[in-house]
């Protein structure tokens, strides 16, 4: 389908648009500004490249997860509910992942709180995985979290080690292997494999805090919807390393999976949970009983209370049977002391006798014969006897003897009834006790069976829901694991140096564009026939062979130069202005530096040179330079002169080394330049030199500056009015065509001075200037078109 043009865009408008547009400008301004646009675009475009090449390559490692939702609105058929909430728990996941409570469980596992660094010429490099130490720490004063510690290898076993502390950097030398110790941290560093003891690079490294950890992370981690029919959704991790972003995301996705399994494992979890505690709660318990069994087993030397029980009742029997015994021993040694008192015969069962100790049955023995040898003594002698008195001595020695003996073993008897009463007493008491003890002990013995049958219980239900637990997947699927970046994602080398291009062409267009409607300048012939009212009788090549200083004149005989054609035309073009055999012609411009002297000069050499008198007159009495292009010095006679009456035109005139052309100068400087042209010596020197000369160029001064060469041109032919090209300001031509709407000058005409005549440009008047060629077709075609113009 065809776009339709708006309702004001018309063929007019159009044409319009591109009448205001002036190509020759533009393409003048285009070739005058070619090295600038050059220079941006290669500035623009090497600023990039240098961009590129100075800028650490960006990374990034993606994976694809797959969720799965279960909804109790898919089974009653509710789409829409199903989508919408389907799309919220999608939402909720991605905030999930994004979140600093899982990223924490991230950054804890991912062990990147040191990294390790090393520095380039102009940038750094991270040595993931491949460093050439490791780092353990322990930091005392937070200041020194994310800050570099550089290293340097100094040798096999030492390094430098440098550090900021309050603004003063610290430099030490250490040992691998060698706990630094400062009040504000403790470091260990320690070689890996990948240390080499000539690496003259330098290292640095940085313990980042946790909380920085998770802010890079939250700073660098992308987590985004990939299709949400499909319920998938893409985490992507951007870091310098490419190995590090790629295991950050396969860390990130099986973290997220292991989350949503314990997510789906809460219930079970709380259950283990409990029967975990359960369970302890009963190991305790039946560590108690455990405990009271062994204590008893340990107190009461026994596990069977019945037959304690027997066993206690029989010793009692057999100890009050041996207390008995020796109380009744005791009984008989009383009765035996007594008899020993009253110095009696002793009687005593022999069985009792048996039982002594064999020290005090003798005694009792000695005592009983002595006692009844007395006895048999005092039936034939007195008690006052000799003999008697010797039984009674030894009788008092075996009493003496016997009452010992028998305190002695009373004694005896006496402790052994102790221990008996005590060991009785024991028994007995154990003996009350049985019965509450034996009942504490089955009870005890009940319920630590019970215990054990609820441990089984709880163990077996706990078994049961681990296998659950175990058994248990998430639906979530990762589709896509993270994979190793093989390219950058940044900077992209292709399009920033592209993108430079064309800024720099941007910059270039933008330019370009100022530079063309900021030019003021007549660029070209076709911009001078548009603006000027008057006919352009041609344009003079710019002359590049000497970098003229002043005003000269160039051309020569048979000179088949552009310049010198240029001139020849206007020479033909002026012809078909005035038919005339004589005439005056005045040069002016709008200003001094256009050329009208150096037009002046050289086109009246060019007419000179077809056999015509010439005469070029310095009329710029203010500022005369006809007589440097001729090659002569201001001389005290010329224009001011001859109009003063000093000195009449014969006097003045000078000859030039072209044959038939002459000058005169302007001569002294007048303080009235402007009188002098309004008296009639002015018209009786153009009447003289017409009288002399064929032609008569008078190079007037500038009437945008002074009215003198309005006054002088009203006495001429042909008025020629110079421009020059690309210093001429546009506005000049407004005074060339108020000249026009004067009505005063009806042959004046403007020719466009100093052109670039370099080919491609255009700026011919249809004669194509360059070197000299002999297509006299394209010759009569000028002559035709300027014909025409009249």
């Amino acid at each position: 389908m065809e776009e339709s043009l708006p309702p004001h865009f018309n063929a007019e408008n159009e044409k319009d648009f591109f009448e205001s547009f002036d190509v020759e400008r533009f393409w003048y301004v285009l070739k005058r500004s070619k090295y600038w646009l050059i220079a941006f675009i290669v500035l623009t475009t090497a600023l990039s490249y240098v961009y590129v090449r100075y800028t650490k390559p960006v990374y990034n490692s993606e994976s694809i997860i797959k969720l799965e939702f279960e909804s109790e609105a898919n089974v009653l058929g509710l789409v829409e509910v199903v989508n919408t909430q389907e799309r919220n728990e999608i939402s909720g996941e991605i905030e999930l992942i994004k979140s600093k409570l899982f990223l924490s469980k991230v950054a804890d596992a991912a062990k990147m709180d040191v990294s390790y660094h090393v520095y380039g010429r102009y940038l750094t490099d991270e040595r993931y995985g491949n460093s050439p130490f490791i780092v353990s720490y322990k930091i005392f004063n937070p200041a020194y979290y994310n800050i570099p510690f550089d290293i340097e290898f100094d040798a096999e076993d030492s390094f430098i080690l440098t550090f900021n502390k309050n603004g003063e950097e610290i430099r030490e030398t250490y040992n691998f292997n060698e706990e630094i110790r400062t009040e504000d941290f403790n470091l260990l560093i320690e070689r890996t494999d990948f240390y080499n003891s000539n690496d003259e690079n330098r290292y640095f490294f940085i313990i980042s805090s946790r909380d920085f950890l998770i802010s890079e992370l939250q700073e660098n981690l992308e987590v985004i919807p990939e299709n949400f029919n499909a319920k998938t959704i893409k985490i992507s991790y951007s870091d310098f390393n490419k190995y590090k972003a790629s295991d950050l995301v396969n860390l990130i996705d099986s973290l997220y999976l292991d989350y949503t399994r314990e997510v789906k494992n809460i219930a079970i979890e709380q259950k283990i949970k409990f029967l975990d505690d359960q369970i302890l709660s009963t190991e305790q318990k039946l560590s108690e009983y455990e405990d009271y069994f062994e204590d008893f087993t340990i107190e009461n030397r026994t596990t069977d209370l019945s037959e304690d029980l027997n066993r206690t009742i029989e010793q009692l029997a057999r100890l009050d049977s041996q207390r008995y015994s020796i109380r009744r021993n005791i009984n008989d040694l009383d009765l035996i002391q007594s008899k020993v008192d009253e110095k009696g015969a002793i009687a005593i069962n022999p069985l009792l006798l048996d039982q002594l100790p064999e020290a005090l049955s003798e005694s009792i023995t000695d005592y009983s014969e002595l006692q009844q040898e007395r006895e048999l003594k005092l039936a034939s002698y007195n008690e006052t006897s000799y003999i008697i008195e010797q039984l009674d001595n030894k009788l008092d020695k075996s009493k003496t003897l016997l009452t010992e003996l028998l305190q002695s073993y009373e004694g005896t008897l006496g402790d052994r009834l102790k221990q008996i009463d005590r060991r009785r007493g024991i028994l007995e008491t154990n003996l009350s006790q049985m019965p509450s003890m034996g009942t504490e002990y089955g009870k005890n013995r009940r319920l630590y069976g019970l215990q054990e049958e609820f441990m089984l219980s709880l163990q077996t239900s706990k078994m049961e829901l681990e296998i659950t637990r175990a058994g248990t997947v998430t639906k979530n699927v990762i589709l896509s694991p993270a994979s190793l970046p093989l390219k950058p994602i940044k900077p992209q080398k292709a399009l920033i140096i592209g993108a430079g291009f064309m800024v720099g062409m941007i910059i270039s267009v933008v330019f370009l564009l100022i530079r063309y409607l900021a030019h003021n300048k007549i660029a070209g012939v076709r911009e001078l026939e548009r603006l000027a009212n008057v006919p352009v009788l041609g344009a003079i090549p710019q002359y590049k062979k000497v970098n003229l200083s002043q005003t000269s004149l160039v051309v020569k005989k048979d000179s088949k130069s552009s310049l010198s054609e240029a001139l020849r035309t206007i020479r033909t073009n002026m012809d078909f202005i005035s038919s005339s055999a004589d005439s005056t012609i005045s040069v002016t411009s709008t200003i001094s530096g256009e050329g009208k002297t150096f037009v002046a000069a050289n086109l009246g050499a060019i007419i000179a040179m077809t056999g015509q008198k010439v005469c070029v007159v310095d009329i710029d009495m203010r500022k005369p330079k006809v007589h440097l292009a001729f090659g002569g010095t201001s001389s005290s006679n010329g224009v001011s002169t001859i109009l003063s009456g000093k000195t009449s035109v014969k006097e003045s005139i000078q000859e030039t080394p072209i044959d038939g052309l002459h000058f005169i100068g302007a001569g002294p400087t007048p303080p009235n330049p402007s009188e002098l042209l309004l008296q009639s010596s002015f018209t009786k020197m153009l009447e003289d030199l017409n009288k002399k000369f064929d032609v008569v160029i008078l190079d007037t001064p500038p009437v945008g500056l002074v009215t003198d060469g309005r006054l002088v041109m009203k006495y001429c032919d042909i008025q020629l009015y110079i421009i020059r090209a690309d210093y001429s300001k546009r506005s000049f031509v407004k005074v060339l065509n108020d000249l026009k709407l004067s009505g005063q000058f009806s042959n004046l005409t403007t020719i466009l001075n100093s052109i670039d005549n370099t080919p491609g440009y255009g700026y011919g008047y249809g004669y194509g200037y360059g070197y000299y060629t002999d297509d006299e077709s394209k010759v009569k075609k000028v002559t035709s078109s300027i014909k025409n113009l009249f």
